[in-house]
């Protein structure tokens, strides 16, 4: 008898296939393609979920780029990016104050990533002096405005396969969003949020998360 057991490599953050990189190029989803869609079952971690969205991923990689940003309708809201949860950090336009913006669970469209809930729970712990959590529907344009105005901070996705990365370029059309890269102050959120998980997971923080078997 032979058992077999499926284990992850810790000794890198890039999933197999992958080309690795420090940060994320994404590029919108096309009008006439679609990755879920309320009502239907974008929530459920099965293979019906992400086969469909393979030929849209192979068109984004010929094209220079990591993922598509996956948006919803005609007004372009934004859902996920290819199989993570996507995240962005705004500043709101009348207090000035860090907003962290990811689609919201209501209709059903995203993964209820564990990584994404762990991201949401360590910022409301240990930021909510600096972040604000507001899990609601945004578009691309709010994004592209925001970039536009001077608000848009970074983004960053979670997720099984990328844990959790930065994103530099967002494609929209013919317009590339360029997020500021390697601040080296501590004042990027996703590279702290990251941090604090990492410890969590490999043993380094005691944390009611980790569980110890002797």
């Amino acid at each position: 008898m032979v058992t077999m057991v499926c284990w992850p490599d810790f000794s890198t953050e890039v999933p197999p296939g992958v080309e690795p990189r420090s940060d994320l190029r994404l590029i919108t989803s096309k009008n006439d393609t679609i990755r879920a869609w309320p009502g239907g079952f974008g929530y459920a971690k099965v293979g019906a979920n992400y086969g469909p969205s393979f030929a849209s991923h192979c068109d984004a990689q010929q094209a220079g780029y990591d993922q598509v940003l996956w948006l919803l309708g005609e007004e372009g809201q934004v859902t996920e990016a290819g199989a993570s949860n996507f995240f962005a950090v705004v500043r709101d336009e009348k207090t000035s104050k860090p907003v962290l913006l990811t689609a919201p669970l209501t209709d059903r469209v995203i993964l209820d990533g564990v990584t994404r809930r762990s991201v949401l729970d360590l910022v409301e712990s240990r930021l909510s002096e600096e972040l604000e959590v507001r899990e609601a529907k945004f578009t691309i344009k709010d994004i592209e405005k925001a970039w536009r105005n001077g608000l848009l901070q970074e983004a960053f996705v979670s997720g099984t396969a990328f844990f959790i990365k930065n994103v530099s370029t967002i494609r929209v059309s013919d317009v590339n969003i360029d997020l500021p890269q390697k601040r080296d102050d501590g004042s990027a959120f996703g590279p702290r949020i990251k941090s604090w998980l990492k410890d969590i997971m490999f043993g380094a923080e005691d944390h009611e998360w980790g569980v110890f078997v002797e």
